[in-house]
């Protein structure tokens, strides 16, 4: 996908913060699909994605979650607990309008928690429901723990470097160095957004039983980032109406910037899964 075929642009959130978005518009749409980020990236990140869901037919848009890449905004941080939530909205119902249809929704990491939330939740109505390695369930140390009640009580809102071990993204040395060399991304996140994600995790999975819409969850079983455990809980509580699930046993966090041959197979399942449901 070329930079050619982006249009980009600003949507305004409800306390000003502009977000920045880019649209790849399909000339024959055959569907619509919003794409959620991770926590520290940017949309930009998501362009090869982008072009195998237009070569299947879709529009896209992604933007950039406020604090992330382009979008104003202190970095790693919200204002408020609904703050990523209220802004997909945005995002989400201006793209549906722009596209004349009910768009997909996909998330990656925290933004496939946040895609999950938003969807269960009933935010939107939403096609169908794609996650990547979504962070339904998150392992925290008890200092890890002690530290969050800490900042929690002291300063909400003020961002820490997460440690997260950027090697473990990806097979693919090459996707792990551009990460580390990538101006527009950041380590960085504020206790609001860890009790934010908490909060959505124990909401999606209480939520889970009562979502019908058709979904697709393909995640890593061996990734240092999110616990696979909670993409197993919150399949497990959707009722069997129409859901497929794909496990990648050798995979890093980033299925879809994995080495080539696993990334491969993560691109077929979904495109696969995509030709069902697009009609």
């Amino acid at each position: 996908m070329s930079d050619n075929n982006q249009n980009t642009g600003f949507l305004q959130a409800a306390d000003g913060v502009r977000l920045f978005y880019r649209d790849y518009l399909h000339p024959q749409p055959r569907g619509a699909i919003v794409l959620v980020h991770g926590l520290g990236e940017h949309g930009g990140r998501y362009i090869e994605l982008a072009g195998i869901l237009h070569a299947a037919g879709c529009s896209v848009r992604i933007h950039d979650h406020r604090g992330h890449g382009r979008s104003e905004g202190a970095r790693g941080s919200v204002q408020a607990n609904d703050d990523f939530l209220d802004d997909l909205k945005i995002v989400f119902d201006d793209f549906a309008a722009l596209a004349q249809a009910t768009p997909f929704l996909f998330g990656h990491s925290m933004g496939g928690l946040v895609a999950a939330r938003f969807a269960t939740g009933g935010w939107s109505k939403v096609r169908g429901l794609i996650l990547s390695s979504p962070a339904l369930a998150i392992r925290m140390s008890g200092f890890q723990k002690f530290l969050l009640a800490l900042t929690t009580k002291l300063a909400p809102g003020f961002a820490v470097p997460t440690s997260l071990p950027a090697q473990r993204l990806s097979h693919d040395e090459a996707v792990v160095r551009d990460f580390r060399g990538d101006p527009l991304n950041h380590g960085k996140v504020a206790a609001r957004v860890v009790n934010f994600m908490l909060d959505a995790m124990a909401c999606v999975q209480r939520d889970a039983g009562t979502f019908t819409s058709p979904l697709l969850l393909q995640f890593a079983d061996d990734d240092a980032f999110v616990d696979p455990a909670g993409s197993r809980a919150f399949f497990a509580h959707v009722p069997q109406v129409d859901k497929t699930m794909h496990c990648y046993d050798d995979a890093f966090h980033e299925i879809f910037n994995e080495s080539p041959e696993r990334r491969l197979r993560a691109q077929n399942d979904l495109a696969a899964w995509l030709e069902l449901h697009l009609h």
